[in-house]
Parts: C-alpha cells; sequence; structure tokens
C-alpha cells in the first residue's frame, strides 16, 4: 500500500519547483513539508491515498496559490493554540475573578 511518505519522494522536485516559485513572490517561512501539509490535510482530506495519482498529485501542488498555505496555516494556529499555557489555574481563575469584580461595579 502507498504511503503519503512514499510519494512526497517522489514529488519532491515538484515541491521545489513550488517552493521556488513561493520564494519568488518573497512569502519567507513556508517550506517544503507546508506545503505537503497544506495538500494533504486541507486537499486530499477525503482522498484515499490510493485513488490518488501521479498527475493529480502534481496538479495539485502547482494550483496551490501562496496565499492559501499562509492562512491556512494562521488559521489552524489560531485554532490549536493555548493562549494560557503560562498561566497556572490559579492565576486563571484570579484574572476571572478580577474582571467579573470590575465589571460589576
Amino acid at each position: 500500500m502507498i504511503q503519503f511518505e512514499q510519494l512526497y519522494k517522489e514529488v519532491l522536485p515538484v515541491l521545489q519547483s513550488k517552493m521556488d516559485e513561493i520564494n519568488y513572490y518573497e512569502y519567507d517561512g513556508i517550506t517544503l513539508e507546508d506545503i505537503w501539509n497544506f495538500c494533504i490535510k486541507k486537499r486530499w482530506r477525503r482522498k484515499k491515498v490510493e485513488e490518488l495519482r501521479l498527475y493529480e498529485i502534481v496538479e495539485t501542488i502547482y494550483s496551490v496559490k501562496p496565499s492559501e498555505i499562509v492562512s491556512y496555516f494562521q488559521i489552524q494556529q489560531f485554532r490549536s493554540e493555548n493562549w494560557f499555557e503560562d498561566i497556572s489555574n490559579h492565576e486563571l481563575q484570579e484574572l476571572l475573578k478580577s474582571k467579573t469584580v470590575e465589571s460589576d461595579k
């Protein structure tokens, strides 16, 4: 059975070409893995690996717009980010408590 890791190795030159295009438009911070993960999680999320043909994979990679990748990862960052991870439970309760006391005034 084919896995995404095997396909990644096959389409690495295509990913590199897309990466060159993205760099040309000065989108910094996007890696080959970011492009690949975007395709897996966004474009192919409802497809099985076995159903994908090589030409479909190449077409998908070339059709990805840099702004789509940036938007997708920004949204993922907002969804997964724990804004209060550096605060203890007690400190969080104190913050919430003080907020409700101030709003009652």
